[in-house]
C-alpha cells in the first residue's frame, strides 16, 4: 500500500514519476493536473525544478569521534582539558541523535558498564555521529528541552539552567577559532556561535552544616587515628584549597613566616587559569596544625601519597584513598551535596566572608 499518490507524466517523448505528497485523492489530482499544465506550458526542466527539485547534497563533516582526535592531537588545550569537554560535548550530541532513545532500565544503564563493553558500544555509537548535527537551531533547542525535563519546580529548573548553560560553554570551547584553525578534518562552522548561552547569575552556596562543628568532630575523630584525612580537611576548610591545589601541595610553597601559601605553577601542577595562581593567608591555627605535620615529613608534599602524574588525562589524585575516606566521613557528617570536597571549600569560604 503507497501511503501518498504518485502520478506518472508522460511528454514528448519523456516520463517521470511524480509525488503527490497527499493520501487525499482530490488534492492528489489537482496537484497532478498543475504538474501537466507545467509541462505542457513551460517543458519538463521548469516542472521538474518545481515539482520535483533535487535533495539537497548535505555537507559532508566529520564524525565526534573523529573531531575529537584531531582537536587532542593538533590543538593546545591539555589533554585533560580536551578530555573533560568531550564529555559534555558527548552528552549534547547522543541527546541530538538520539542515541539513547526507547532504552530503558538495564539497557539505558548499559553506557556506564566499563566492564563488559558496554560503554565502549555507547561510546562507538555516539562518536559515529555527524558534527551535522550541530547547528544554532539544534543546540537551542537541546538547551529549551534540557532545562524543560526539570518539570515546573522553581529549585530544579534553575539547576537545570545551570547545568545546560554548562554544558554548552565547555562544549563550545572545543569550537574556538584558534582550535579550529588548527584542524585537518571537515567540519561545520561553528555551530555555538549563533547559540545564546544564558547567564543563570550567581549561585549563593547554602550549608547547614557548621564548619566550626565539623572542624571540632574532625579534632576528636581525626586527628589522632586518620591524620592525613585531618590535614587534607583543614587544607579545604580553613585553607580554602581545592582538591587539586592540596593533592600537589609541596612544603616549598608554604611560607611559615608570612603565614601564607603560594599556590603557582608548579612540575606537579598546572592552574586551571592564571587567575588560579594567588597567595593565601592562614590564620594561627592553621601554621600550627602544618608545622606539626612538617616535623619530621622528609616528603617535598603536604599530603602523603603515590608519585605525582601531571600528564593525567583524568581526575588523577595522589593522596586518592584519602580523599575518599575524607569524603565519605564527610558525608557521615551530614554535607549531602555530590562532591562533598568541594562542598567544604564553600563551607569554610562562607565562614570566613569570601
Amino acid at each position: 500500500e503507497i501511503p501518498e499518490w504518485q502520478v506518472r507524466m508522460f511528454h514528448i517523448g519523456r516520463e517521470a514519476w511524480f509525488n503527490l505528497d497527499t493520501v487525499n485523492q482530490t488534492a492528489a489530482a489537482v496537484k497532478a493536473r498543475d504538474i501537466y499544465l507545467s509541462l505542457v506550458s513551460a517543458g519538463w526542466p521548469a516542472t521538474l525544478a518545481k515539482f520535483k527539485p533535487s535533495a539537497p547534497t548535505k555537507a559532508k563533516y566529520c564524525t565526534l569521534g573523529e573531531f575529537l582526535a584531531d582537536v587532542e592531537k593538533r590543538s593546545h588545550p591539555r589533554p585533560i582539558t580536551v578530555r573533560r569537554y568531550a564529555v559534555t560535548l558527548r552528552k549534547i550530541v547522543a541527546d541530538l541523535g538520539k542515541v539513547e532513545a526507547g532504552l530503558r532500565g538495564k539497557a539505558k544503564r548499559a553506557k556506564y558498564d566499563y566492564v563488559n563493553g558496554g560503554h565502549a558500544a555507547w561510546l562507538a555509537k555516539v562518536d559515529g555521529q555527524s558534527l551535522a548535527l550541530l547547528t544554532p537551531e539544534s543546540l537551542s533547542g537541546w538547551r529549551n528541552a534540557f532545562v524543560s525535563k526539570a518539570g515546573t519546580d522553581p529549585v530544579e529548573r534553575k539547576s537545570a539552567e545551570r547545568s545546560a548553560a554548562s554544558f554548552l560553554r565547555c562544549s563550545r570551547a572545543l569550537f574556538a577559532a584558534d582550535v579550529l584553525a588548527m584542524l585537518k578534518v571537515a567540519v561545520p562552522a561553528n555551530p555555538f556561535a549563533g547559540v545564546k548561552i544564558k547567564d543563570p547569575g550567581p549561585q549563593r552556596y547554602h550549608s547547614d552544616v557548621n564548619p566550626e562543628w565539623i572542624l571540632a568532630c574532625a579534632e576528636r575523630e581525626l586527628r589522632k587515628d586518620h591524620a592525613q584525612q585531618y590535614l587534607a580537611l583543614v587544607l579545604c576548610l580553613w585553607g580554602g584549597l581545592r582538591r587539586k591545589e592540596a593533592d600537589t601541595l609541596t612544603w616549598e610553597q608554604i611560607d611559615f613566616a608570612e603565614g601564607q601559601i603560594h599556590i603557582r605553577r608548579t612540575p606537579y601542577f598546572e592552574p586551571k587559569t592564571e587567575e588560579s595562581q594567588r597567595t593565601v593567608d592562614l590564620a594561627p591555627g592553621v601554621l600550627d596544625v602544618l608545622r606539626a605535620f612538617k616535623q619530621g615529613n622528609k616528603s617535598e608534599f603536604v599530603l602523603e601519597g603515590g608519585d605525582a602524574n601531571p600528564a593525567a588525562t583524568y581526575g588523577y589524585y595522589r593522596a586518592d584513598c584519602t580523599w575518599r575516606e575524607l569524603h565519605a566521613w564527610l558525608k557521615g557528617k551530614g554535607v549531602t551535596q555530590q562532591k562533598a570536597i568541594h562542598a567544604i571549600l564553600n563551607i569554610g569560604a562562607n565562614a570566613r566572608g569570601i
